[in-house]
């Protein structure tokens, strides 16, 4: 039977901890800015979907393909009873919905562009012949998360404990993009994008004092003014800010040496 904790567990300063979970995401719509030698447009409230994979043993647990599903993994260290600093990635997936109607504005300047033309709030479907756009391997959120624990209840042996943690976080992020404009492939690779801010609020069950579950909500935003769209470079790019809310469920380990 749980009880009601009267006093706080064991020291926990010197700890470290580790953990593995995997998250679902939700994104708000997004103004998308496309810039280039020859255009110069906006996308506007583009909707977007996260991307899990299908679940099964294999993909989910393989060392062979555990970096394929939407991941967040943190390694990190009580500073005191209370406060854990921990550096993780969120590794979310954003893709922008296929065959949508989005409104633009701007211009595309290349006479024999099949685009060309001035728009100013005009309808277009974004579909392959237009526009593809995902961060989908990923939209990579490498960052340092403060959190306070706070231990309610347990068991008479000390064994399993309910506790519950809040924090905020702050760091990089590092998308893989997938960008194809007008059926021309423009870029897939990795780049350091902008940055992010978020807060989180979740709970956990420790037991034996050093193996636990958890799960949390975490929302913030992404800034991302130098999204690259052309292999090798140049001055094409798009700039967004993706607010987001995720949710995470996973398992971890703390210890002390």
């Amino acid at each position: 039977m749980l009880v009601k904790s009267q006093t706080e567990p064991t020291s926990r300063k010197g700890s470290f901890t580790f953990y593995w979970g995997y998250n679902r995401s939700a994104f708000a719509s997004s103004n998308i800015h496309f810039t280039g030698p020859d255009y110069d447009f906006t996308v506007q409230k583009a909707v977007a979907q996260d991307k899990p994979a299908p679940f099964n043993l294999n993909t989910y647990f393989s060392l062979n393909s555990i970096s394929i599903p939407q991941y967040n993994y943190r390694l990190g260290y009580f500073i005191d009873d209370h406060w854990n600093i921990s550096l993780g990635l969120d590794h979310q997936k954003y893709v922008v919905d296929y065959g949508q109607t989005a409104n633009i504005s701007g211009a595309i300047e290349d006479y024999y562009n099949p685009f060309y033309g001035e728009y100013d709030n005009e309808s277009m479907i974004l579909d392959s012949s237009f526009l593809l756009f995902e961060h989908t391997d990923g939209l990579n959120y490498l960052n340092i998360e403060a959190n306070y624990y706070k231990t309610w209840k347990e068991t008479p042996s000390g064994n399993v404990r309910l506790e519950t943690n809040f924090g905020g976080s702050a760091g990089l992020v590092i998308p893989r993009s997938n960008v194809t404009l007008w059926e021309e492939r423009r870029y897939d690779a990795f780049h350091l994008s902008g940055w992010g801010l978020s807060g989180q609020i979740g709970g956990q069950v420790l037991f034996w004092k050093h193996v636990f579950i958890r799960s949390q909500i975490k929302g913030g935003f992404h800034h991302l003014p130098d999204i690259m769209t052309r292999e090798g470079g140049g001055s094409d790019r798009a700039q967004q800010v993706i607010w987001h809310v995720m949710w995470d469920f996973g398992v971890g380990a703390t210890w002390h040496f």
